[in-house]
């Protein structure tokens, strides 16, 4: 092969790593401000569904605020070309805390509550999660694309990711289990109510609906009617 030829393929990688990393740029300001834009606009909603959360229920007033204001800004560093790289790596790792918040639900929570809505309000909580490991795994390749391609940049790039990564999910179960301490032993207040509270074993047809309730025993419940009947 000669020279011209490598530079040319040396031209075309170049071209198509810097278009990955602006479509991948693309992508996460588009969801970011739409998750973002659809929260503010039903923000009362949002914040009961956080303070229902089963994992981060003592923090909803902080975590409310806070993911849109990190929202928000990672949409700004990712317009500006000097700023990309590092709304790449935030990117990442408010990806991998929420990969690992739905983690946690799926397989720790006493119960599963609905989704938040937006705009993966369609997906159930294993869709999402799948989406949103995608999305980790686009955020972390356009970072070591952004990088130079001399291996030790790329190596710094991946062992910064994986920090990161470990921050990430190390502050997300610390927060659970100030959480869970909070409402069970300091209780703040924040009621938190069950999505299904009561499972339904047994169903009965009375035939007519003019029971009311007349007593109970050990094992027993008792109605009453007019004329009197006792079922």
């Amino acid at each position: 092969m000669d020279i011209s030829q490598k530079r040319i393929n040396i031209k075309i990688m170049k071209t198509i790593k810097t278009r990955f990393v602006e479509f991948t740029s693309y992508f996460f300001i588009l969801l970011f401000c739409y998750a973002s834009i659809s929260k503010i606009m039903d923000f009362e909603n949002f914040q009961i569904q956080i303070a229902q959360s089963p994992l981060l229920s003592a923090f909803s007033n902080v975590m409310s605020y806070g993911v849109l204001v990190i929202e928000l800004a990672i949409c700004i560093l990712l317009i500006f070309e000097r700023s990309r790289k590092i709304g790449l790596y935030s990117s990442f790792v408010l990806m991998v805390s929420f990969t690992v918040y739905i983690y946690m639900i799926l397989n720790y929570s006493e119960f599963i509550p609905c989704s938040c809505g937006g705009i993966l309000e369609k997906m159930d909580w294993k869709t999402h999660l799948i989406f949103n490991i995608a999305t980790v795994i686009i955020a972390a390749f356009a970072v070591i694309l952004y990088s130079d391609s001399k291996r030790q940049e790329i190596f710094k790039s991946v062992s910064l990711l994986l920090v990161l990564s470990i921050v990430s999910c190390s502050a997300i179960i610390l927060m659970y289990r100030q959480s869970e301490f909070m409402i069970k032993k300091e209780n703040n207040f924040t009621r938190r109510f069950l999505q299904h509270p009561i499972t339904e074993e047994k169903r009965s047809n009375l035939q007519i609906n003019s029971y009311y309730f007349a007593g109970i025993s050990k094992d027993s419940v008792y109605l009453g009617t007019i004329p009197l009947h006792f079922y």
